[in-house]
């Protein structure tokens, strides 16, 4: 991934890829939905493998445009100042991402998974749903930042942004 803006300035494309170069995974996800699937506000980040650290600031209301040999992301990139839970206050500047994916194939696992019977892949299934490497997944998609307060069912309506 590489960006094309420094504080909303462009910079030139050589100095670009030069000192903006950035490896990670990549996450688009849905920040506030619209009113039809798809028409909501998106946001763009990149974040190391542990999957919850940024690389670089997060793009907010972003979008995503496909060209050759890579993906054009553009929105605003938000540099937050301070660390004050109540005012939080941000920089935000327009920014233009271009990333170049890198394909991830099964070759490097095929020996973990021979072809099994569909009874076999279903018992298999039955014994990873309990085991430590499903409850190490299930705890690291709960610690996603997106809920601001605890769920709970008995008080949520389903219209408040606060409950999910």
């Amino acid at each position: 991934m590489f960006r094309a803006r420094f504080e909303g300035e462009k910079l030139p494309s050589a100095e670009a890829a030069k000192h903006t170069r950035a490896v990670g995974d990549l996450v688009y996800m849905e920040r506030v939905p619209g009113p039809a699937p798809g028409r909501g506000i998106w946001a763009a980040m990149l974040l190391r493998d542990d999957g919850e650290t940024y690389i670089i600031p997060v793009l907010d209301r972003a979008h995503l445009r496909r060209t050759r040999g890579g993906i054009l992301i553009s929105g605003m990139e938000v540099v937050p100042r301070g660390r004050g839970m109540k005012n939080i206050k941000s920089d935000d500047y327009p920014q233009t991402w271009w990333c170049r994916p890198v394909a991830v194939t099964n070759s490097g696992f095929e020996h973990d998974f021979p072809q099994a019977s569909p009874a076999e892949s279903r018992r298999q299934a039955r014994e990873f749903e309990h085991s430590m490497e499903a409850e190490r997944i299930a705890e690291s998609i709960n610690r996603r930042p997106m809920r601001r307060m605890p769920y709970d069912p008995a008080t949520a309506s389903g219209h408040y942004l606060g409950h999910f």
